[in-house]
């Protein structure tokens, strides 16, 4: 059923109103709503209702979560932390499906209606990855949206054989073509990326780069992927994760490199992480950029850290920012909902008429005290069905 009143809620924690979906999508927001014959009715008691989270970055096939607890050893390096991964993924009795499933569920648990995934390619992997997380999408694709980031986790130059897979992930499903540390992990900067670039030209293709490298050489890494956005004519079609360099850099080279990425409207997408200098976040938008916070790795091994709750990532954001004013705590929210949306470009995101029907609830007094005691969601809604309550996924595919 695409169709439901909700009755009894204060939208964006203005005045109590009610909202009615039709077909999927907001066709009134008001008081005193009637809704047509057999449509399903929902009291919403008072709570805020609120624009749903998006996940903009996020692993869905390394995770480990909802199963038994993985002591995690992290090996020193980023070379050795990935070698390690697949040897752990090697022997897990777990399915992709079955791992990918569980965190899809507590995303939308949480609030969040859409996903944006990168999944490992390569010649070890092949796009098994790739087929298991859509089979887990197939049994929930009413509950959450979702796009694939075909990801060379391992390495690409380095792998012959894996550009040809990253290619075929076009086809299989992906919509979006990654990339990873061209100079730390391949070895061959200039290779990496006009193979990524090149894949994504041929294909119509977004593009996704994890750049953790710091300081100067993120800066320098930084620019080429500046010079094949402009060379192909990709402005707004091109996002790098992490950008630690924006950090850490020399501030004339930083600010520099911002005034770069807001003409090339390049995408910089952050998880904030707690042991390294992140991107200015608060600048970037202020520029222009398309930003918003992710989740990034969960409960993998990797990582024992992260719930999918998009709230706590927002919150750990106003944490480390120091933000304080309800002003401040607003913009740190939003960096988790419409500048995620936003930067994937996601269509009737929102709560006006037209929308699409997708909405959470929570109880507070008003968002700024959410974000700061991040209260479970009530119900989380997506496209007029009710796919969660009481922080529990009730949606299609629910064990």
């Amino acid at each position: 059923m695409s169709d439901l009143l909700i009755t009894n809620v204060r939208p964006e924690d203005g005045a109590p109103a009610d909202i009615l979906i039709t077909g999927g999508r907001i066709a009134e927001v008001g008081p005193g709503l009637t809704a047509p014959a057999d449509t399903p009715v929902h009291d919403g008691k008072g709570a805020i209702a609120m624009a749903p989270f998006v996940e903009p970055h996020v692993h869905l096939d390394k995770i480990l979560w909802g199963l038994p607890w993985h002591p995690i050893e992290v090996p020193a390096g980023l070379r050795a932390m990935i070698d390690n991964e697949v040897e752990i993924r090697r022997n897990l009795p777990w399915s992709v499906e079955d791992r990918a499933g569980r965190l899809m569920r507590q995303c939308v648990a949480m609030g969040s209606t859409h996903i944006r995934s990168h999944i490992d390619i390569s010649t070890f992997y092949k796009l098994d990855n790739v087929q298991g997380v859509l089979a887990a999408w197939e049994k929930m694709k009413e509950a959450v949206g979702l796009e694939l980031v075909a990801f060379p986790q391992t390495g690409m130059m380095i792998d012959p054989g894996c550009a040809a897979l990253m290619e075929a992930a076009m086809d299989e499903g992906c919509s979006v073509v990654g990339g990873i540390d061209p100079g730390t992990i391949d070895g061959d900067p200039k290779g990496h990326l006009d193979t990524i670039f090149g894949i994504a030209d041929r294909k119509g293709a977004k593009i996704d780069i994890h750049l953790h490298e710091p300081g100067e050489l993120g800066l320098y890494e930084m620019g080429l992927i500046c010079d094949r956005t402009e060379a192909l004519g990709m402005e707004g079609r091109v996002v790098v994760s992490h950008a630690f360099c924006l950090g850490d850099g020399p501030a004339e080279k930083v600010s520099a490199m911002i005034e770069r990425l807001a003409k090339l409207r390049i995408g910089i997408i952050s998880a904030v992480p707690g042991e390294i200098a992140f991107p200015p976040m608060f600048d970037l938008a202020a520029k222009g950029i398309p930003c918003a916070l992710a989740s990034d790795s969960i409960r993998d091994t990797w990582n024992p850290h992260g719930n999918g709750d998009m709230l706590d990532r927002c919150w750990l954001f106003a944490f480390r920012s120091w933000s304080r004013t309800d002003a401040e705590l607003l913009a740190c929210l939003e960096m988790g909902r419409s500048r995620g949306a936003d930067l994937l470009e996601l269509e009737g995101h929102g709560l006006a008429p037209g929308c699409e029907g997708s909405l959470l609830l929570v109880e507070g007094e008003n968002r700024a005290q959410v974000l700061v005691d991040r209260p479970a969601r009530a119900l989380v809604v997506k496209a007029g069905r009710i796919v969660a309550e009481a922080g529990r996924y009730t949606g299609p595919g629910a064990p």
